[in-house]
Order: structure tokens, then sequence, then C-alpha cells
């Protein structure tokens, strides 16, 4: 049954009560007790840990929302449906992509709420419609906007990457960063974030603690390889001794031309998978691709989608893993497929 302070019984069915600090029961009025009660479901509602990428993402959005504000000249705290509609425009004016669109939107709206606006529920739905249909029509005229997804690296181009790798300390470091990144599909503030301790070496592989991450902590084993190129054991033990790493310390280190610095930044991985990649002339290979490649491979070695979702710490509900494992099942399962074509 749900209990209301104007429903008849209500006062009966919860009791004057108040939670004080220490844990107390002590009397209270209905008004007092709801609105504590209130209190304590907005405190409830705003508490969501969130890496410190994604809080550098929402100030980055929130920033675009303000220079949106000022130049269209309506209350910073606007958190109607025409405000948000007319984001969508203004951004589409600028050449924005619909995926950078669709994250500032979304951003701005987090932060209106946390600042306590009350943004109208249908406002980012409407605004969200706008960015599809611009989607849609970009898509119909042939225009493309953004970088759009990485690409998948594939098991041969890493083996080719890894194996250009000069036999130093930091090409060791980069293997090792190419592999323990693929067999994780890892993202790069992951690999960052690595302590060394993290890193546990078993006579199967690697299992790796992943502290941070957008859906948390996550724990992904990861087999030795087939390959001498490719096997992320023999990468990281090689790196590690060559390294002589503080168990406490960084997993991975930057460098500058005379000795190691320090903890490597998530730039810093996407650097080096890309300089590795042009070492060997592939073009458009980030960070990123290692994790789309994980992905892509495993869902060509016939791994389910829990399988891989659960390795790569990708939501289940989420649409990313989906996009990447498209790009195998387009193929393998065709509509026009053996029908004599």
């Amino acid at each position: 049954m749900t209990v209301t302070p104007d429903r008849p019984g209500g006062r009966e069915a919860i009791g004057e009560l108040e939670l004080h600090g220490g844990g107390e029961l002590v009397p209270a009025d209905d008004a007092a007790l709801w609105a504590r009660l209130a209190e304590l479901d907005a405190a409830a509602e705003a508490f969501e840990p969130r890496s410190e990428n994604t809080l550098r993402s929402y100030a980055s959005d929130w920033r675009v929302w303000e220079r949106y504000v000022a130049e269209v000249s309506i209350p910073l705290e606007a958190g109607t449906p025409g405000a948000f509609l007319g984001f969508v425009i203004w951004l589409g004016k600028q050449g924005k992509a619909p995926s950078t669109i669709e994250r500032n939107l979304y951003g701005a709206a987090v932060s209106l709420r946390e600042r306590g606006v009350a943004v109208h529920p249908n406002g980012p739905k409407k605004a969200k419609k706008a960015v599809d249909a611009l989607a849609r029509m970009l898509a119909e005229e042939g225009e493309q906007r953004g970088r759009g997804q990485a690409p998948p690296l594939t098991v041969m181009q890493l083996r080719a990457m890894s194996e250009a790798l000069p036999d130093t300390l930091k090409g060791r470091r980069d293997r090792a960063i190419l592999t323990v990144g693929f067999g994780m599909a890892a993202r790069r503030s992951e690999l960052a974030n690595l302590l060394a301790r993290d890193v546990v070496v078993t006579e199967e592989g690697l299992k790796v603690f992943a502290r941070y991450g957008k859906t948390g902590a996550r724990s992904p084993a990861i087999r030795k390889g087939e390959n001498e190129w490719t096997c992320p054991r023999r990468a990281w033990l090689a790196w590690a001794a060559a390294a002589d790493l503080d168990p406490d310390g960084p997993a991975f280190l930057r460098f500058n031309r005379h000795k190691m610095l320090g903890p490597i930044s998530a730039q810093g991985i996407g650097i080096a998978v890309a300089d590795a990649a042009e070492a060997v002339g592939l073009e458009g290979i980030t960070g990123h691709s290692m994790r789309a490649g994980l992905a892509t491979a495993a869902r060509k070695a016939g791994h389910d989608y829990k399988t891989i979702a659960e390795q790569g710490g990708w939501s289940p509900n989420g649409t990313a893993l989906h996009e990447y494992l498209r790009i195998v099942d387009q193929w393998a399962d065709n509509a026009t497929a053996g029908i004599g074509m």
C-alpha cells in the first residue's frame, strides 16, 4: 500500500518518526517527516558515482551550454523544451556531429538538474528527436561530420604493430599497452589508471583489476596468447621486469628522451597506439580501436554477446557494443546468403 500524508490512516501507518544522525527515532509531525523523506529522496537521486572522465565531459558540455545561452540571450537556467531545441539547432549550425550534439544535450540537462533547475520532462526528449532528424538528413545528403567510429583493430594488425616495435624500454611498454589493452577491450583511461599490482600474472594469462570505468570497476581475465607478438602475458612480464615497476605505482609510465617520468595519461595511451599503427602504415587507428577490435574479433570467433560485454565492461543495455557486433553479424547472417543470387 502506498502511504501519503493526506490519505486516511497515513499517520498510523508510518508513525510520527524522524531519523536523526545518531540513528535515534524521535516523534515528529507529518510535515517534518515528509519533508525529511523528500530531502533524503533528493539526495539519493543526486547520488551517482562518476568517473573523472564523465565529470570532465559534463563540465565541457556545461561550458557549451553557457556559450549558447549567452549568444541567444536566454537565461542560463532555462530548462524548457524550446531552450533545448534551440540548443540542438545552434549546435547543428556550427557543424557539430549528431553524436556530439546528443552528448552536449544530455550533459547540459544533467548539469541543469544538479543546479536545482526544474527541467521540463519532455524538453530533452523532443530535442533528441531533432538530433535524430539531423542525423537522417546528413545521411541522405551524404555529409559526414565528426571522426566517426574508430576502426576496429584486427589481430593481424595488432601482430604487425607489436612486431615492429623496437626492443627498447618504450617499445616493451607499448607492446604491453597494445596487447593488454586489446585483450581487456580497454578504454584509454582504464589503462592509464592501472597500478602495477592491478595486473596479476597467472598460469593461464593475466587477471586485470580495472578500478575506473564508465560501468564501474571490473576484473577481466586475459588468456595468454598463441603468438609471441600478441601474447599479453609475455608482453606484460617483459615490460614489468625491464621497468622494475613499483607494485603500488602506475602500470604504465610516460617517457621523455632520457627517462621515465611518472604515470602515463589517457592521451598518452592513445598516442602510443596511433604511433605504433602509423609505423606500419595503418591510418585512422586510435586508442579506441583496441576496444572495438576485441569486440569484433571475439564475435568472429563465435563468442556470444554476454561474454563479450563482460570482457569489455559494456553496458548490457547500451548501443555501443551492438554497433561493433553488427560489423560482423551483417555478414554472418545476411539475407542475401544462400538464395542463389
